[in-house]
């Protein structure tokens, strides 16, 4: 059974004469998800654990269209097709060949940002323990920017994945 599941989502604009439109795909783990339901004492479902926008990825070339504005139903089939050969060619083979936590760490953990989204620690504690120090470091060097509210929520984050062992993390991932 894959343990990665892929959400595509559509946002539209309505400019009065057009819509403007963009996509972005997420993926999310229900393993990931009752970690941090335990993490939290509340129940976590469908966390993006790494996501990427229409505009993100054409910043960064590898989406040839910023957005959409559809103006006619021919407009919305284009976009509709464009966007399926995108997913398709581009997104779907390569997680369809490696639809595991260890990969989907290795994504999430290869650039990181200066932002609060703590699944990188998470995963790399339960698929890549020698990671998680250097991880954990980069969080907390960046965390001096960040508000109260965060700094505490990724001292809850560490103070869990400290106190847990790989071995324990990934029993918490599997159970009913």
């Amino acid at each position: 059974m894959n343990e990665l599941v892929l959400r595509l989502g559509f946002s539209l604009v309505d400019s009065d004469s057009s819509f403007y439109s963009q996509f972005g795909y997420h993926f999310y783990s229900s393993k990931i998800d009752k970690v941090f339901s335990e993490i939290y004492n509340e129940k976590i479902h469908m966390l993006n654990l790494l996501s990427n926008s229409q505009s993100r990825l054409f910043d960064e070339n590898k989406y040839p269209v910023l957005e959409y504005d559809i103006y006619t139903e021919e407009d919305c089939e284009k976009m509709i097709k464009e966007v399926s050969e995108y997913l398709l060619n581009e997104v779907l083979p390569e997680w369809e060949a490696n639809p595991t936590l260890e990969f989907l760490e290795q994504k999430v953990n290869e650039n990181l940002r200066n932002t609060p989204n703590f699944s990188g620690l998470v995963l790399a504690k339960m698929v890549n323990p020698a990671n998680y120090p250097k991880i954990k470091a980069f969080f907390q060097k960046a965390s001096e920017d960040w508000s109260e509210w965060d700094k505490e929520d990724l001292k809850k984050v560490t103070a869990f994945l400290d106190k847990h062992s790989q071995e324990k993390l990934m029993e918490i991932a599997e159970k009913e």
